[in-house]
């Protein structure tokens, strides 16, 4: 099926700037949203064999998610679900509705395998978000587990972020299986001012707490926090990153966001501004998740992102550390059935970890 996306539907949509090509995919992603049948057929399309994965209390088919940025409005994720993702991620969500950073901006590199972008959380809010998903995607009914990726307004001066991920928090606790805490999106201003000691220490613990207060007041456990990270942190400020998280009851990391580096190739430094994706980022993710799972002893569980192509480079993720695993740029450039190619390509290998 991946061929006929390369071969036919993806000549045509490179034709289009990116994100009309975008707007186009999700088009056809609503009719088959709205249609079981479609979905079923997917699903029949998509089937692939593989164990599953109990982690953070949740129960994954399989090892391969769709990370944030793709279903930025949480429109889509039953049929995500039905291309054989083994779990949704949503996002990113803020507080208030906003329409992100002037057009164009968003980039493709084909002969790269990379992709651009600088959206600025582009979304619906998280009130409406959460909303459509309660009402499309609701938990009980669920094929994998939901993730909802939160983050801080563009208007929020940094000093006041907190309330913003809190408001979120509170607002996607109940239809969320799993929370994000975005702190490494290059393109909302300051935003990765929180990867600082003196703003992440507090973030973390204000997080914490109120997540606990949730739980209370809604009579059940506290959800699983992640902490999505920047890959152009120093091995320093990460240690005491994670140390903080950990300290702090989160229950795992997503390594890594898009980086504002072009890691010293003259080709890169002529693209666009913006977050970078994809093939040229990949060797610097897997150096992260290296370091994070040897620093944590294996016993602080990584979402590997970052250059996913192949079950190639699938292993690698998981040998580096990684224990799942998200794809955004190669279902641009190898198509809707990537997901499963890799999960049919792939032996399940967690054995280096220790949690439980």
């Amino acid at each position: 099926m991946n061929s006929i996306y390369k071969s036919l539907l993806r000549p045509l949509l490179f034709k289009l700037d990116a994100e009309h090509a975008h707007n186009i995919a999700c088009k056809i992603l609503s009719v088959t949203e709205h249609s079981n049948l479609s979905r079923k057929f997917i699903q029949l399309c998509s089937s692939s064999s593989s164990s599953g994965l109990n982690l953070f209390g949740l129960n994954f088919r399989n090892q391969i998610g769709l990370a944030a940025g793709m279903d930025k409005n949480g429109q889509f994720p039953k049929s995500f679900s039905a291309l054989g993702f083994g779990h949704v991620e949503i996002g990113t969500v803020t507080p208030k509705p906003q329409t992100g950073n002037p057009m164009p901006r968003l980039f493709r590199y084909p002969s790269y395998n990379a992709i651009i972008n600088r959206m600025g959380f582009n979304n619906d809010g998280v009130e409406e978000i959460v909303k459509r998903i309660k009402n499309i995607y609701p938990k009980e009914k669920r094929l994998s587990p939901l993730g909802i990726n939160i983050g801080k307004g563009k208007d929020t001066s940094i000093k006041n972020a907190i309330d913003d991920y809190i408001f979120c928090l509170n607002k996607s606790f109940n239809q969320a299986d799993y929370i994000t805490v975005n702190i490494s999106s290059p393109n909302t201003p300051n935003l990765r001012e929180l990867h600082k000691s003196s703003l992440i220490s507090p973030l973390l613990k204000s997080l914490s707490l109120e997540n606990k207060a949730c739980a209370k007041r809604n009579n059940s456990e506290p959800i699983p926090l992640l902490l999505k990270i920047s890959p152009d942190e120093n091995f320093k400020t990460l240690e005491f990153i994670i140390s903080r998280a950990v300290e702090n009851e989160f229950s795992g990391v997503i390594a890594t966001n898009t980086s504002v580096n072009r890691f010293q190739n003259k080709d890169l430094e002529l693209f666009e501004s913006g977050g970078l994706s994809g093939k040229p980022i990949e060797k610097r993710s897997n150096e992260i998740i290296r370091f994070i799972a040897k620093l944590t002893d294996f016993k602080f569980p990584i979402i590997g992102v970052g250059g996913i192509s192949s079950v190639n480079s699938v292993v690698e993720k998981l040998d580096a550390g990684a224990v799942l695993l998200q794809l955004y740029t190669s279902l641009i450039y190898q198509g809707p059935f990537q997901p499963s190619n890799l999960i049919k390509g792939m032996a399940r290998r967690t054995n280096k970890w220790t949690f439980s």
